[in-house]
């Protein structure tokens, strides 16, 4: 007999240009010897045709299956951070912001099922309203991406993507589901969650659930810039006041299948209460909602075409504090930010056309409508509009595949007095109009059954949002003011990469150098004024331009031992200043070594993963947010260099049926070090966590 499962989690687990599954055949016996059989996990989308990632021009990895149970985290940043140049913006343990090769924010496009979600990115410490326990799938695509995704699109893409409508034979029904409970000593962190899915030949249904509540974050307990003198160590120390949070997050989806084609409706909400704790050592607390509701099609046409129906309604609610105002003082009207975005997009997908063999032509338009309620302007009212033409196409010629593509955006940004409620620095409706070209030429050459060399070249762009055109008000969040500027231009970006890629059943691994130019990069500056003791912050552009090198290996050395490394480095430097840019991490190396134990009696897959996690020291940019914790009596926006060692263990066991209930223990800082993550955004004021254990249990029900 059979069972499939993802290998246990060394090397982070993931390929560039190819994931990997197992087919591990379970042992009746404890003597039999364990198989290991590799095959490749094909990506659905960022792609002209879904196929094997180590042929696609592209830097694509996946996150599917067991290795996404076990990466799940609270925030997506932090499920992410383990693959190849991306990397988390954090608050503490909270946020999870993922930066592709230097890039956040509005410069990367994070979708759902495909269709770009927007949660008022401008802020480093905004996070995606997405929760990585209820996805399937998540599929990340490095490199300019504007071609499939438009607007943002600059250093990459994540498509975080819902269980698949899946239907049972006729005749046939079948129900299952799983839950979850996860406890994080470090701030009595409870997650408690539950997924369920049911289906015949013509419905499928699928539902989930999730609640995590969490008090104060711990770091270690060492002396402060008061206790030691030392204007370089923290303000506080030790248990972080104003740093809990609330979360209720669920979907819902319904799928039929019909004489004409596939169709589903999916519901999505994700509801977070949170503090934060600021330099002053008060709070500020934050209310955050986003609703999504999406209907989907596939329908089969004549001669290979299939069109794909998406339509999207967004609504999100950002409602903040005052500084110094806590979610226990209740709502006090500073912030009030709500917008409905609207997506309609079509696309066919085709087999050979002409010279292609297969592709993807589109269209696609959106319309955001944002009311700014709130006393402060963190960001306007206004209209955000956007219409696109695209078309994707793959060719294999012997060894050789090409992939190329082209798409045309009209975009408008319109800020709106009308629509805010605070005084704005223009009147009436002021209107900004951009059209832009994108583009990517790719290729794949297959060396041999198990090298391949690929290299893409891809035109990115990005308008400028709401934020930074109109933002005049204190940003409570990063205790600054941010004054947005009216000028600005569109980002334009041209990407290439050079990649190659090797994969054997025992070793795999991937060596990738980039290089992103981007003209008229936005950034926030500091202008060196202050207002009631609070640094401004205002909006410039200048060319820039971001380089970097992605190592990746894996060597499953016998049927029980695997051993991993990835090596990440980027540099990103201002034209005009010859400056470091913002928010880039540091050059981070990583190793784990797994070991898979026999099973005995009622044990099955029994695993124990050690791994290590080193990253240089880093200075903080010029002008860059939270620089000035360079120049403040305690704190820093630089860090030092630290190395942490993390801890993985657990196991199967025959629960319900034929599915397994597993069992996994993690310690995260195993010997609480003291150390500051540079792209943590409490480094000025406060360490990084200490200690975490804990402790996940996943018992299945029904079939």
């Amino acid at each position: 007999m059979l069972v499939r499962r993802i290998l246990p989690a060394s090397l982070y687990g993931l390929l560039v240009g190819g994931l990997v599954t197992a087919a591990v055949a379970e042992p009746v016996t404890d003597e039999q010897p364990i198989a290991v059989e590799l095959d490749a996990i094909e990506v659905t989308a960022g792609v002209p045709v879904p196929g094997d990632p180590m042929l696609q021009a592209a830097d694509v990895d996946v996150l599917t299956g067991e290795e996404l149970r076990r990466r799940a985290r609270l925030t997506l940043g932090e499920t992410l951070e383990s693959l190849p140049g991306v990397s988390s913006i954090t608050a503490g343990n909270t946020v999870g912001k993922p930066v592709i090769r230097g890039l956040s924010g509005n410069q990367i496009q994070v979708l759902s099922n495909g269709v770009g979600v927007d949660y008022q990115q401008y802020g480093e410490r905004h996070p995606p309203n997405i929760d990585p326990f209820l996805a399937e799938r998540i599929e990340v695509v490095r490199g300019a991406s504007s071609l499939l995704y438009g607007s943002g699109a600059l250093g990459g893409a994540i498509d975080v993507q819902a269980p698949a409508f899946v239907f049972s034979p006729e005749g046939e029904s079948a129900a299952s589901g799983d839950t979850l409970f996860t406890y994080h000593s470090n701030n009595g962190q409870w997650d408690t969650g539950a997924k369920a899915r049911a289906s015949s030949d013509w419905l499928s249904i699928d539902a989930g659930l999730i609640r995590r509540s969490a008090g104060n974050l711990n770091t270690p307990n060492a002396k402060t810039a008061a206790e030691s003198g030392d204007s370089s160590d923290p303000k506080f120390t030790g248990e972080l006041p104003f740093t809990d949070f609330d979360q209720l997050n669920g979907q819902f989806g319904v799928g039929v299948q019909t004489d004409i084609g596939e169709f589903g409706v999916r519901y999505t909400q994700w509801n977070n209460e949170n503090n934060y704790l600021l330099p002053n050592g008060k709070g500020i607390g934050l209310w955050l909602r986003n609703d999504q509701l999406q209907f989907t099609g596939a329908m089969p046409l004549a001669s290979g075409w299939e069109l794909k129906p998406t339509l999207s309604w967004q609504n999100n609610l950002r409602r903040a504090n005052s500084a110094g105002t806590p979610l226990s003082a209740g709502y006090d009207g500073t912030v009030h930010l709500e917008f409905d975005r609207y997506v309609a997009r079509f696309e066919a997908v085709h087999d050979a056309l002409g010279p292609f063999d297969g592709g993807t032509l589109g269209v696609e338009y959106s319309n955001k409508i944002q009311y700014s309620r709130g006393t402060t302007v963190l960001a306007s009212g206004g209209e955000v509009g956007n219409l696109a033409l695209f078309a994707f196409e793959s060719k294999d010629i012997g060894a050789l595949t090409l992939q190329a593509g082209l798409r045309h955006d009209w975009h408008s940004v319109t800020g709106d007095a009308g629509k805010t409620s605070a005084t704005v620095n223009f009147t009436g409706r002021d209107n900004h109009d951009y059209a832009e070209f994108t583009g990517s030429l790719g290729a794949v050459y297959r060396l041999t059954d198990q090298l391949a060399i690929a290299s893409n070249l891809g035109r990115g762009f990005r308008a400028p949002s709401l934020f930074e055109l109109y933002a005049d008000g204190v940003h409570g969040g990063v205790s600054a003011i941010q004054e947005g500027n009216p000028d600005l231009d569109p980002e334009t970006s041209l990407n290439i990469d050079l990649g190659l890629r090797w994969r054997s059943p025992s070793v795999q691994g991937s060596a990738t150098l980039y290089r992103n130019a981007i003209s008229d990069y936005i950034y926030l500056e500091d202008t060196g004024e202050s207002r009631d003791d609070l640094p401004v912050f205002a909006y410039k552009q200048d060319d820039a331009l971001l380089t970097g090198l992605e190592l990746e290996a894996r060597w499953q050395v016998t049927d029980r031992i695997e051993l991993g490394a990835t090596l990440d480095v980027v540099r990103g430097t201002n034209d005009r200043t010859d400056e470091d840019l913002p928010l880039l991490p540091a050059d981070t190396l990583k190793v784990e070594a797994t070991y898979r134990f026999p099973e005995r009696g009622m044990v099955r897959e029994p695993y124990f993963t050690l791994g290590v996690r080193h990253a240089a020291a880093k200075d903080a940019a010029p002008g860059e947010p939270f620089a000035q914790f360079d120049d403040m009596p305690f704190g820093t926006a630089s860090t030092d260099a630290y190395t942490l060692v993390d801890l993985d263990l657990g196991f199967a066991f025959r629960a319900f049926g034929s599915r397994l209930a597993r069992v996994d223990l993690a310690v995260r800082n195993l010997f609480d070090i003291e150390y500051r993550d540079f792209l943590d955004t409490y480094k000025g004021y406060a360490l990084s966590p200490g200690r975490d254990i804990s402790l996940s249990v996943s018992v299945p029900f029904g079939g």
